[in-house]
């Protein structure tokens, strides 16, 4: 982008003491996704999702953790493992218990834009290992496709995030 620098956000690790972070300035996206750390601790962590298009394409399972989505901008339809459908909105979210499998698909209107909260008890104690997005790695470790096979985000069956991340100049996400 020619306009603005994008900033790099790294996780925000809330060890022995509270963290601050900003959901401001997300850049916004003509293609691809984004998906950044706002803080973790050792069995909660927070982060942003922004998708251009498409979602998350795969049915898969996060089995070491919880998590829900918070919607702050755009729509997305879920699929469950069970079949239902939800179309869930701005100031709307769902909650997945771990092993749950889901998939979701954000409305072409506007970009989607989405807090991610996961959470577990995990066997492996510390924030030593943690994923550009803030994830403690050994719950990453425990996500797998609906077919068993492990999953990984940029596969070509997962949609959005196989593809290039081309940002929207000059536009950017910011909650009032």
């Amino acid at each position: 982008m020619d306009d603005a620098k994008i900033l790099e956000r790294r996780p925000i690790a809330a060890i022995d003491q509270a963290a601050i972070f900003s959901m401001r300035n997300l850049p916004l996206l003509e293609q691809g996704t984004t998906y950044d750390p706002l803080a973790t601790a050792e069995n909660l962590w927070l982060s942003m999702k922004v998708y251009a298009s498409g979602g998350e394409n795969a049915l898969h399972s996060h089995g070491g953790e919880d998590h829900a989505f918070i919607i702050m901008q755009g729509k997305a339809t879920f699929t469950f493992g069970d079949g239902r459908t939800q179309v869930v909105g701005v100031h709307e979210g769902v909650m997945i218990p771990k092993d749950v499998e889901y998939k979701f698909v954000a409305d072409e209107a506007e970009n989607l834009v989405m807090m991610r909260v996961g959470g577990g008890v995990r066997a492996v104690k510390g924030l030593d290992s943690l994923t550009p997005f803030g994830t403690p790695r050994d719950v990453v470790n425990q996500t797998k496709f609906g077919d068993g096979t492990k999953k990984v985000g940029d596969s070509p069956k997962n949609g959005e995030t196989s593809k290039k991340r081309v940002y929207a100049q000059g536009k950017y996400f910011s909650p009032t």
